[in-house]
């Protein structure tokens, strides 16, 4: 099985999409996965063979993760996810790194942990001496049920990306770089107030038809400040002809509630030290 250790690079993308489209129940588009695993910021090391199986391996903020690992539906039991995680593990230990995580790894995450649907990747990991952690769940909205458009808000603006920066730096470093690709993309939602930017709302930034990250200023937390730009980004994705939205990686369940958003996906997130 030495071809799955292969060093992949973008050239492999066609490939990469068409072995996601076949085998995994939400597999992301080819723009997705250029944007997961070859960002300049945060490169992953990529290995396997499209026909077969690949796995990415990334460091974030000194620990490491494991953001895809497929393997074909055809090529399953005969050894190849064990051999996959092995060498991206191997990476990851050659980094200097002491353990590794499977899901939760922003800013460039495909999902927030092993969707709950993957039954074998989930077993895999089990007999691979992962350790479940937490749970994290998406939510779902329906963008005909929504409330009224509260007005208020506006899409942010090249313009506006500097001040973005400081004020994600000062209040939500983690979520700066999503932020920040929102920004340009043109999906974030912004308000103000008298102390200018008070909340923003992100969407199709990790993958399309995903809300998220939501965040306020910290004054602001538990004021139901997120309402408007969470509604403002919903009622521009209903605007474009869109039916459904899903809150990606949900924290407090609340503020979704308010917008008539329901639990959907669950995903578990998995640990191994390596020793």
């Amino acid at each position: 099985m030495n071809e799955l250790k292969n060093l992949l690079g973008r050239d492999a993308l066609a490939g990469v999409t068409e072995l996601c489209a076949r085998s995994l129940a939400d597999p992301p588009s080819r723009d997705e996965l250029d944007a997961a695993l070859f960002a300049p910021e945060q490169p992953a090391v990529l290995r396997g063979d499209p026909a077969v199986g690949v796995v990415a391996s990334v460091e974030g903020n000194g620990k490491g993760f494991i953001r895809i690992l497929v393997v074909a539906p055809e090529h399953r039991g005969r050894g190849v996810g064990r051999t996959l995680l092995a060498t991206a593990e191997d990476d990851l230990r050659a980094r200097g790194l002491a353990s590794v995580t499977v899901g939760a790894d922003p800013p460039y995450y495909l999902w927030p942990g092993v969707d709950a649907r993957e039954i074998a990747l989930l077993c895999l990991l089990e007999r691979m001496k992962y350790v479940r952690g937490e749970a994290n769940c998406n939510m779902d909205l329906d963008l005909g049920t929504i409330p009224p458009d509260p007005g208020g808000w506006h899409a942010a603006s090249e313009s506006e990306r500097m001040e973005l920066e400081e004020w994600s730096r000062r209040y939500w470093e983690r979520w700066r770089p999503e932020i920040l690709r929102a920004v340009d993309r043109g999906t974030l939602v912004i308000t103000r107030d008298e102390q200018g930017i008070a909340g923003v709302c992100a969407y199709d930034v990790t993958r399309r038809g995903l809300i998220g990250p939501v965040a306020v200023r910290h004054d602001l937390i538990g004021r139901a400040a997120g309402v408007t730009p969470l509604l403002g980004a919903l009622h521009r994705m209903r605007a474009d002809g869109r039916s459904r939205a899903e809150i990606s990686w949900v924290g407090p369940l609340v503020p979704y509630a308010r917008v008539r958003a329901t639990v959907g996906r669950i995903f578990f997130v998995y640990r191994k030290e390596l020793t």
